[in-house]
């Protein structure tokens, strides 16, 4: 019976984290959809490259703020993991928006010098944010472009949160569910399976 209340309790935790990134999406897409000029969403060329700059600045901010060792998977399973978390230590250490920042990056920028995957992730990320600026011009009178800039980097900035949050979500599930994250993966898998 403890066993299965371990695993219920685990279930419970999963889901209320789960809760969230969903919870942050459609919070984000409201507010995007109220500012967005009527044809954002179809113009790839505008959309794409926010999409493309907010999984880019969550990769760069998670790796700047912590180091290999946290995705290390002989590391994961072990009771010393950084993931052996509770359910707060995870919102309030890994998925706080808070605590991730450009301090982070500078700071490796410092350590690490100008050579890197780093550095190609933030020229990457900068020609990305140039796109979105200067490239609803091509396709809306002014004072629409610039609306539409706007939504665009708002869309990269929920786009960069949620990614940080799938990545440490997935790594806390992994550590947490320990074996039973295969089963869950399986299920997944054969839900998405039947859907096709």
């Amino acid at each position: 019976m403890t066993g299965f209340l371990f695993v219920l309790e685990r279930l419970l935790q999963l889901a209320l984290v789960l809760a969230l990134p969903i919870a942050v999406g459609e919070l984000g897409w409201a507010v995007l959809r109220s500012i967005a000029p009527s044809d954002f969403w179809r113009v790839p060329a505008v959309v794409a490259p926010s999409k493309c700059l907010g999984v880019i600045l969550g990769i760069i901010l998670i790796t700047s703020r912590y180091d290999s060792r946290l995705f290390d998977l002989h590391l994961l399973f072990v009771s010393e993991s950084p993931w052996n978390l509770s359910l707060s230590g995870f919102l309030a250490e890994r998925v706080n928006p808070l605590n991730y920042g450009i301090g982070s990056i500078v700071q490796r920028l410092a350590t690490e010098g100008s050579h890197g995957l780093l550095v190609f992730g933030l020229v990457a990320a900068a020609v990305l944010f140039i796109a979105i600026a200067a490239g609803p011009f091509f396709f809306w009178p002014a004072p629409i472009a610039a609306m539409a800039g706007l939504t665009g980097l708002l869309l990269s900035a929920v786009a960069a949160y949620l990614t940080i949050y799938l990545v440490c979500l997935a790594l806390w599930t992994v550590h947490l569910l320990n074996f039973w994250s295969i089963a869950l993966l399986i299920v997944l898998f054969q839900y998405y399976r039947q859907r096709t």
